[in-house]
């Protein structure tokens, strides 16, 4: 309560002096506002009286003078609340003019003409700018071969999702580098980068527009044929046929209109036509509802199965069966890795986070 007590005074107090000022400013204003006009008025009566101009000219030019007072006394009025907007001003202005460290528009950087898709995390440190002084990874180290299927497990927390993010290029690693074909992120353009990489996250992005639009984002260029051969590989095709619209069906601000398993499937559907050598599934079937996660899961099966570099996020044991690799990560550093079989004769981590899946019936289904 002290501590509580002790942050309301200092608001009370910075209020209390912003109220005064405020004030001051407003009367301040209002003093020279009606002292110009008395000063006014008994000039004008003056000449009057003196004979120097008519009571028509005199009133005239009373009316000129008058308004021209009140233009220029009325910003000392509006000077706190000037002062304060400044300041916002001030900030805006700061965001609009920084420069990103990471700088989309780069076209001086590297475009190769393919993508054998081997990806590489080597040594990297990693913080979070709004928690430098978190390590979320340490000296982590990845290797992911061209065509290879990795699976990354781990409690919440653990960093799985940092390492989308930094293969994404949403941020730069503090130390270690991120390599693509044996080179760092950094020497590729980065629009070049991202359109190699299909990304589906846990909750999808969804726009404002008809499900038509939302899956040919990924490739403009693509036939009516080709989006909906895209639409059948993520098992969406069913459901947006159903429709009363069908394809055109707008699905109102970020996919309300869709239920979570209806907008997953649409953003499969996206990364199925935009045809990426790599692919990241940031745990893409989490958020689903049970009945749809079957067909959630067929969706995500045939698009692992393709000859891609897939990293797979997941907290599901039915995730695991066609991965190459597991590696589970614990306070940003990998402690267990091997394939299912391997991580299970051991009976650590691994085993503690699959269980609960397990006692669901998938103890008796055996994964490769």
């Amino acid at each position: 309560m002290e501590l509580y007590r002790s942050q309301l005074q200092k608001i009370f107090t910075k209020s209390f002096l912003h109220g005064v000022a405020i004030g001051f400013g407003f009367g301040f204003s209002q003093f020279l506002l009606f002292g110009c006009n008395a000063l006014l008025l008994w000039y004008t009566a003056l000449t009057v009286k003196n004979k120097h101009m008519n009571l028509t000219t005199a009133l005239k030019e009373y009316m000129v003078f008058s308004f021209a007072s009140f233009a220029l006394v009325e910003p000392f009025g509006l000077a706190p609340y000037i002062l304060k907007r400044r300041k916002s001003l001030t900030s805006v202005f700061e965001i609009i003019d920084r420069a990103p460290k990471i700088d989309p528009d780069d076209n001086s950087a590297l475009k190769p003409p393919n993508v054998y898709g081997s990806i590489e995390l080597k040594n990297i440190d990693f913080s979070y700018p709004s928690r430098p002084e978190v390590l979320v990874l340490s000296n982590f180290t990845l290797k992911v071969n061209g065509g290879q299927t990795v699976a990354v497990v781990g409690v919440s927390g653990s960093g799985k999702s940092t390492i989308i993010s930094l293969i994404e290029r949403f941020y730069d690693p503090v130390a270690g580098q991120v390599l693509l074909d044996g080179r760092d992120l950094k020497s590729y353009n980065l629009r070049w980068l991202r359109n190699h990489l299909g990304l589906v996250q846990q909750e999808p992005i969804i726009f404002s527009t008809t499900i038509k639009e939302n899956i040919i984002y990924a490739r403009h260029n693509a036939s009516e044929a080709e989006m909906k051969e895209a639409a059948r590989i993520a098992n969406a095709h069913h459901f947006i046929s159903s429709l009363p619209h069908g394809y055109d069906t707008h699905v109102g601000m970020r996919g309300v209109d869709l239920t979570p398993g209806q907008k997953q499937r649409i953003a499969i559907a996206r990364v199925v036509l935009k045809n990426a050598p790599i692919l990241l599934l940031d745990e893409a079937s989490s958020s689903i509802e049970s009945e749809s996660s079957r067909v959630i899961q067929e969706a995500l099966d045939t698009l692992i199965m393709g000859n891609k570099t897939t990293i797979l996020i997941a907290h599901r044991a039915a995730m695991m069966r066609h991965v190459d690799n597991i590696v589970v990560l614990n306070g940003g550093r990998i402690v267990e890795e091997g394939t299912h079989d391997t991580l299970m004769s051991k009976n650590g981590l691994y085993v503690r986070l699959m269980q609960p899946h397990f006692g669901k019936g998938l103890r008796q289904h055996r994964l490769v």
